[in-house]
């Protein structure tokens, strides 16, 4: 076993054995009032008590996402252990990694996102900004292929919305922020036929000026987001019919990337040597979403049978610097600005457009019998139109066609259809032994063509004469679990399971699918009479062709390759308790050991991460509470590896994040603050054949927020 293993397992039995010490103080004072409130998730596509669940989940409920100000995926990751997500130069090229497996740019994401039972159709579908209206969020570590699909080779997201009420509730929430970030929100729900037909509506708006500024003082990550959603609820005996749409018509500002002269600037921000982004072209990127969805549940004495509809609509356009400077330079064509020069800038041209069915059938038991099981088949269609141009600008700033050349022109279309059947059974072979069998076959059949221009009418034949290329990826994952109640309050688990992930065509190039075998042990654990909830795992997985993208100087500007072998080890722990009335202490440590084979680690994995929350509310007045939190996040240091094989290093990271918010009946008021000490990093970072460019988080952020609701 290796040495960090063993550094996690000490870490979990010091944890273990200190943390309950100062909780049991108060155990006799409040021995009967103390206790954390049961946990319910549907990550097995039913309603379970988290405790009992053999996976390593973490869970949300909405008092958490309000005490944590969760508003956005990166909110909820940041408070995951082992899962981290960088925002590079657009909002839907976002690198999430979990358990040492990451992201490919131009494929799938490597855990299956989920919201009311659907499944989002791309990796451009997960960060569509705003989160609404949120219930739970679950987030599934491990791989979840054998009831989620292909794409969960490393986990799943389960986030699930909050439903119609048969009363009618008013709910409005407004910030303001640095940047001068403003943002709304509201919600209306109730009864349209009592006990039988209810409605939910809700929108957001969101204007900011943003936080990365230019050399000049210009914002680089602007944003202007309107979204709408609403959803239906028909309750018709034995059949619940549940309709869902939503839209969102975002602008925000994109490629905001800096050009630094070398690798040693790599984690040096706001110096003469690196002081920020300079533009001339400010790039701006429109994207607009479109939701439909209806879930059908018929209950019958047998069980449920459930069919989930789901379309969605993504156009992304994005316009923005190809040189990452103001005035002469050198870009991705040469040089500029010099009289024989006609150009005064170069730019990029990208367009990520995605339209997706989705279906899902399944037919599930009854949870109240010894034998509990599932059975299912899905379908998904999706078609991608992506545009690759870059060009020359001869005058001007502006995206203006007449003033703009462009040297390179490459749209292409993909298309996928895949299909999958899947099933899954629960025994219980005693009173405290159950067993968990899956079993899941996937399959996709998908292509893709390259046209000569935006018409979409001529397309380009390969070497050989080829004007379309296919592929065809399948796979069987199983997945087996044993579990042991030893008590009402101890579970332990091990499950072996094989994850896979479909290849991908980028910008024409083929990359090849990946899959995975994963060993698992973990533990579910309430202390203290129910004031601790504390749970771990530890795990191994052997890694088969794993897909990761780096940056090039040159068309497509991205390679995405397999490595044809790899094996992580890791383990995390997750702590919940109740210190005192009102005090509430939350943390989780998470170790990850990537290595490609020859020893070298693997890219975009931080080797650890360790989460601390302190939450305590307070009566101050007979009418008003105070509730203050703070959140704390080390993040390991993580490799990047650019075209050429150069490895970089990202160092070590400590984050703050602290709120403050007074309430009193439906009203409350508060103020907050990210990234307390303005820790910076490179979310990106390669050579591009003149310079060195890196994508920058986010500086500090401090605000007041308020909401109310009746």
């Amino acid at each position: 076993m290796s040495n960090i293993i063993n550094r996690g397992l000490i870490a979990t039995t010091a944890l273990f054995l200190s943390l309950p010490a100062p909780v049991a103080f108060s155990a006799v004072e409040n021995a009967d009032l103390l206790t954390l409130e049961e946990v319910v998730v549907t990550s097995r596509k039913r309603e379970e008590s988290l405790q009992t669940v053999p996976d390593s989940v973490t869970a949300f409920d909405s008092l958490a996402i309000e005490n944590a100000g969760i508003d956005d995926v990166q909110d909820f990751i940041d408070l995951t252990p082992n899962i981290s997500m960088r925002e590079t130069f657009r909002a839907g090229v976002t690198f999430i990694t979990i358990r040492g497996i990451t992201t490919g740019q131009q494929g799938w994401a490597p855990a299956t996102y989920v919201v009311d039972g659907v499944q989002a159709g791309s990796l451009d579908a997960i960060n569509q900004g705003a989160l609404m209206d949120i219930e739970r969020i679950e987030v599934l570590k491990g791989p979840q292929g054998a009831l989620y699909g292909a794409g969960a080779i490393a986990g799943a997201i389960n986030v699930v919305t909050k439903k119609p009420t048969n009363e009618m509730e008013y709910a409005a929430n407004a910030s303001y922020a640095r940047g001068n970030d403003i943002k709304l929100s509201g919600s209306v729900s109730g009864p349209l036929v009592e006990d039988k037909v209810l409605f939910r509506i809700g929108g957001y708006y969101r204007n900011t000026d943003g936080l990365i500024k230019s050399t000049d003082g210009d914002g680089l990550d602007f944003e202007e987001q309107v979204s709408v959603k609403g959803r239906l609820i028909f309750d018709l005996e034995d059949i619940t019919i549940d309709l869902r749409g939503s839209y969102s018509d975002i602008t925000s500002g994109v490629a905001a990337q800096e050009l630094v002269a070398n690798e040693g600037l790599i984690d040096v921000f706001d110096t003469p040597a690196a002081p920020g982004p300079a533009r001339g072209i400010i790039g701006e990127e429109k994207r607009e979403f479109v939701e439909f969805s209806a879930k059908v549940d018929w209950e019958t004495e047998a069980g449920t049978l459930t069919s989930v509809t789901g379309y969605s609509d993504i156009n992304q356009d994005l316009f923005g610097s190809a040189t990452w400077q103001k005035g002469s330079g050198i870009g991705l064509f040469g040089h500029f600005g010099d009289p024989a020069d006609p150009f005064v800038d170069q730019f990029q041209d990208l367009m990520d457009n995605f339209e997706t069915f989705t279906q899902d059938v399944r037919f599930t038991s009854d949870a109240d019998q010894p034998f509990r099981w599932m059975v299912g088949m899905s379908y998904m269609d999706r078609q991608v139109v992506n545009l690759l141009s870059v060009g020359g600008v001869l005058q001007g700033r502006e995206r203006v066609e007449a003033n703009l050349v462009r040297f390179l022109n490459r749209p292409d279309v993909r298309n996928d259809k895949a299909w999958g059947i899947y099933g899954q059974a629960n025994y219980d072979l005693t009173d405290k032994l159950e067993l968990s069998v899956a079993l899941r076959y996937d399959k996709n059949d998908f292509d893709t063509t390259q046209y000569t221009d935006l018409t979409l009418s001529t397309p380009v034949p390969t070497p050989d004469g080829l004007t379309t290329l296919t592929a065809t990826n399948d796979k069987w994952q199983p997945k087996a679990q044993l579990s042991y109640q030893w008590n009402d309050d101890i579970m332990t688990y091990l499950s072996y399971a094989e994850g896979f992930r479909y290849g991908f065509f980028n910008t024409g190039n083929l990359t090849a699918s990946e899959s995975t075998k994963n060993f698992e042990f973990g533990f579910k654990t309430m202390l203290a009479n129910g004031r601790v909830r504390m749970n771990g795992a530890i795990f191994h997985i052997d890694y088969s062709d794993q897909q990761f993208t780096s940056i090039i100087g040159e068309a497509p500007f991205r390679l995405t390759t397999n490595v044809p072998e790899s094996d992580i080890n890791g383990g995390e722990l997750e702590i919940v308790a109740l210190l005192s009335e009102g005090l509430e202490l939350s943390g989780g440590l998470g170790i990850t050991d990537a290595k490609l084979k020859g020893g070298l680690r693997s890219p975009s994995t931080p080797d650890y991460s360790v989460n601390l929350a302190l939450n305590y509310t307070v009566q101050v007045t007979d009418d008003w509470e105070a509730h203050a939190r703070v959140d704390y996040r080390r993040q390991g240091s993580f490799i990047l590896i650019d075209g050429v094989g150069t490895r970089f290093e990202i160092g070590e990271k400590d984050y703050v994040n602290a709120r403050l918010k007074f309430r009193t009946g439906n009203w409350g008021i508060g103020a907050f603050v990210d990234n307390l000490f303005d820790e910076r990093q490179a979310n990106d970072f390669g050579f591009i054949g003149f310079g060195y460019i890196r994508s920058n988080s986010l500086p500090r952020s401090y605000g007041i927020e308020v909401n109310m609701h009746f």
